[in-house]
């Protein structure tokens, strides 16, 4: 595949995570969004994610 294809989505729950760090938090997300999309784990070749520069410069 040549180009991008997104197959679900989801939010993290809002306001101060109770998740132990980032990592946590991006797994959670992660599988709501597989969920949303229908596919497992197994089934994905890559996930890319995208942090803006207004949240490096929070760090």
């Amino acid at each position: 595949m040549t180009e991008a294809h997104t197959d679900g989505w989801a939010h993290s729950a809002l306001g101060k995570s109770e998740l132990e760090n980032t990592g946590q938090l991006m797994a959670t997300a992660a599988a709501s969004t597989l969920a949303h999309a229908g596919v497992e784990p197994c089934d994905v070749a890559a996930i890319f994610v995208y942090v803006s520069s207004l949240e490096r410069a929070k760090s």
